[in-house]
């Protein structure tokens, strides 16, 4: 029985990560009768455990119950996972109970263990005989709050609205909703003052009942937690309410996954009555009064905007550089808050600038924060041409930098947060992961508004930008799969009309570059078309461009730009589409995609379609667009790296360029060159 337990504990054991993602809100231990140590109760509560988590994750509606042993010992559990968790995480959730069990409730035969995102309750009585009627009776057992931020004016409205908000959401949640789960927003027009100055305008909110309760019984029993709120209100701007059959929270930041079922908007509140509704003799003087004040007011206001434009007309047409980046600044302490000290949860991914992690602003914004690998030879230099590059920038299909934070080591960028991470992830997916998001009307509104993006840096912006790193994970998505380009680190901007240069420092990702850059280091928009032509050929195929396999179906080693061609040339072009596309992409444009995508990575620069001249392309028929040439093939570039290697390259002297040149036009590969990865 012993090493059943420690088994247990070891398979179960508190991992320091886990804290932030899996929050204790509460946990109640019915001291009436109690269990002893290495006892058959004690054995059947460490099964309970065990199976409770294991059929609650593999439930499609996150839910369990179980009962184990017999009269004395006999035990029933139930458990249940939050709606918006997904199944491993509601069995690492369920995985923290035995913490509680054996620790503050140890020998208590009847506890309730409550997490943010999870809940389990034992006991040595069939609490589960019923559980309408004891839905009925439920009621909240001691709630965990925000404690961070109180609300300071109007509290009463405040937590009224929130109410609100829970009816809304127990109605939906009790007749819509298979796992009996909602979660909303309200929305005021009218803020809310806080305890940190901020204002607050929405209120987040979730409820849930166990899936087994009729749909009566589970909003009665929302609805007793719900009446409740008025009354516990101490001022705090979150709450959780927690019973077994049902619960609830709310809070000033949005902290479930997905979109929200419910979205409110508040009526503006009365305007206060009038304390004396008899016009008076004197009014009319009031009135007179008022006009006057109103009048010397307007002259004043007048006047003070005459002074502004004015002034605003002597000073540069644009603010000094430290300006920019000064109102950008983070706070280091706010961003460990967001990010629960860099969790490893909330950890989104890894790149060749560092980590990238999901954080929650106080304001309730989603952020992810790029935190820049104290080893990376990417430093100072190219954080801060993406900060004074990407804070002038603003365009639907860029990804929006919020600010940065320079704090000793730190080095860190914090973007607005894309729930879909990066086109990669979904398109590069095995098989057996292909993801359903991805049909071709989405790929083809990627396509459209990535060369949305780059004419945008090309030609429209106030500042001409030459991304020169494109490439699918630089392509965020948002909750709509809309793209947006992201990491202007290795971007170069240009002053006037000019946008072509020869550089002595060639840098961004091998496969994506074009060969005059590569080699020789003319850089121009052409480049941004050579890149954007090989992720167009990537999004139709769903292969990367460094694919190894491409030497089994050539005469001849080659990589993606090498196979399309082959197909152009044979005929059969569409015989290049991803798999996973079946019948369903119109064949005309996917000739479309491909033949433009053909055109963008054509060798000669001059022979490269502009990125206007792309957009006119997607909107008009492909029958009238140029034969391509031969693409420059780079195939090369597969061999001169090794796995680790093959993402992105800086530097890169006129010899190396030169042993670059002698790789990139070579049959065999042979290159002595030294890029290095940043």
């Amino acid at each position: 029985m012993a090493a059943a337990l420690l088994l247990l504990l070891a398979l179960f054991a508190h991992h320091p990560g886990r804290s932030h993602a899996f929050n204790l809100m509460n946990y109640v231990c019915n001291n009436r009768t109690s269990y002893g140590i290495n006892s058959t109760y004690q054995s059947n509560v460490v099964s309970l455990l065990g199976s409770l988590a294991t059929n609650a994750s593999s439930s499609t509606v996150g839910f369990a119950t179980e009962t184990l042993g017999a009269a004395p010992d006999q035990v029933w559990g139930l458990a249940l996972c939050r709606g918006d968790v997904n199944a491993t995480s509601c069995a690492s959730c369920l995985s923290l109970a035995p913490n509680i069990t054996f620790g503050f409730c140890r020998g208590v035969r009847d506890a309730s263990i409550y997490y943010d995102r999870c809940l389990l309750r034992y006991s040595d009585t069939d609490f589960l005989a019923d559980p309408d009627a004891a839905a009925a009776a439920a009621a909240p057992v001691p709630f965990g709050v925000n404690k961070d931020i109180n609300i300071t004016s109007n509290p009463g409205q405040y937590v009224g609205l929130a109410a609100d908000l829970i009816g809304a959401l127990a109605g939906w949640a009790a007749h819509n909703s298979t796992r009996r789960y909602a979660a909303g927003v309200i929305t005021s027009g009218e803020g809310f003052a806080t305890t940190n100055r901020d204002l607050v305008y929405s209120i987040y909110g979730l409820v849930q009942c166990t899936p087994d309760l009729a749909p009566g019984t589970c909003q009665g029993c929302l609805g007793r937690l719900r009446d409740s709120m008025p009354r516990l209100f101490n001022g705090t701007s979150g709450a959780q309410f927690t019973a077994v059959w049902c619960n609830l929270r709310y809070e000033v930041y949005p902290f479930y996954d997905g979109s929200p079922v419910v979205n409110l908007v508040a009526p503006p509140p009365p305007a206060p009555a009038s304390q004396n509704t008899n016009r008076t003799k004197g009014s009319g003087n009031a009135g007179t009064v008022m006009a006057i004040v109103l009048g010397v007011l307007v002259v004043v206001l007048a006047s003070a905007f005459i002074i502004y434009i004015w002034r605003k007309g002597q000073a540069k047409q644009y603010p000094k550089e430290d300006e920019d980046a000064g109102s950008l600044l983070f706070d280091l302490t706010t961003l460990r808050r967001a990010t629960a000290n860099f969790a490893e949860e909330n950890k989104l991914g890894h790149g060749g600038f560092g980590a990238v992690y999901k954080g929650f602003l106080p304001d309730g914004r989603e952020i992810a924060v790029k935190r820049l690998d104290k080893a990376s030879a990417q430093g100072l230099k190219e954080l801060r041409n993406e900060l004074l590059l990407v804070a002038k920038l603003r365009h639907n299909n860029l990804a929006k930098l919020l600010g940065v934070c320079l704090k000793g080591q730190e080095k860190l960028l914090v973007y607005e947060y894309l729930p879909n991470r990066s086109l990669d992830t979904f398109l590069f997916a095995p098989a057996a992961e292909s993801n359903p998001l991805l049909d071709w009307e989405t790929r083809y509104r990627i396509i459209y508004g990535v060369a949305r993006g780059l004419l945008y840096l090309h030609e429209d912006s106030q500042i001409k930008i030459i991304h020169r790193d494109l490439k699918a994970s630089n392509v965020l998505l948002d909750a709509d799969m809309n793209p947006k380009i992201s990491d202007f680190g290795l971007a170069r901007l240009f002053n006037g009309d000019k946008t072509t240069t020869v550089t002595s420092q060639v840098v961004g990702t091998l496969g994506y570059m074009a060969p005059e850059y590569a080699v020789l280091g003319h850089l121009s928009v052409k480049l941004d078309v050579y890149s954007f032509g090989v992720l167009v050929l990537e999004v139709v195929t769903g292969r990367r461009n460094t694919d190894t396999c491409f030497e089994s179906e050539l005469e001849e080693p080659g990589n993606l730009l090498s196979y399309v061609w082959d197909h152009w040339l044979k005929r059969t072009p569409l015989e290049t589409m991803d798999p996973s596309l079946d019948c369903q992409a119109p064949e005309s444009e996917v000739l479309k995609c491909i033949h433009i995508g053909l055109l963008c990575v054509q060798e000669n620069p001059a022979d490269r379609p502009t990125m206007l001249d792309i957009l006119m392309m997607l909107h008009g028929q492909e029958a009238s667009f140029a034969a391509p040439s031969k693409p420059a093939f780079t195939f090369a570039y597969s061999e001169m790296m090794n796995s680790e290697e093959r993402d992105n390259v800086s530097g890169g002297s006129g010899n190396q360029r030169a042993a670059a040149a002698a790789a990139v036009f070579s049959v065999n590969g042979m290159s002595v060159s030294e890029f290095q990865p940043r």
